[in-house]
């Protein structure tokens, strides 16, 4: 992936393993001096955000450990709406000069490579937009393997 020194890249993120691999990917890329927007967007539903984001700070976690040391200024951020717009949006206000997402288009058609949120954006976004396809043999999330890595291990004393 070639860009500039001191750009922006917007990577959106739904914690599915398809995040989870889009990010593995950005943290093999080693930067000079770029930042990395690590973006979740969720539905408003009126529920508490305060919960909402302390439910999903483990993940946030997680991700923050997989880029630590890999050359990306990394900022993290929540915002509600419908994924597509907001996407959009915040890419445009934080002038990113590049959007990278994973896809997991839910029928796996060829045709459709993208899910309908990562065409949209492809689509109308104001910059490049790279989509990966996530490879077939890894299907759980990073988040799921790391509970499990945290519950005790039966002994057979």
């Amino acid at each position: 992936m070639n860009r500039p020194c001191n750009s922006t890249v917007l990577c959106p993120v739904d914690f599915s393993a398809d995040s989870d691999h889009t990010l593995q990917y950005l943290a093999g890329q080693h930067p000079e001096h770029g930042k990395l927007l690590v973006l979740h967007v969720a539905e408003d539903n009126g529920g508490d955000r305060e919960t909402f984001l302390r439910k999903h700070l483990t993940r946030f976690s997680a991700y923050s450990e997989l880029l630590a040391g890999s050359g990306w200024d990394v900022r993290f951020a929540v915002e509600y709406g419908t994924p597509a717009e907001v996407i959009i949006d915040f890419a445009r206000k934080h002038e990113a000069q590049l959007i990278v997402m994973g896809s997991h288009g839910r029928n796996r058609m060829p045709r459709l490579l993208v899910g309908s949120t990562a065409e949209t954006v492809l689509r109308q976004a104001h910059c490049p937009v790279s989509i990966l396809r996530m490879p077939e043999c890894v299907a759980e999330p990073m988040a799921g393997r790391e509970e499990r890595e945290f519950l005790p291990h039966s002994s057979n004393a």
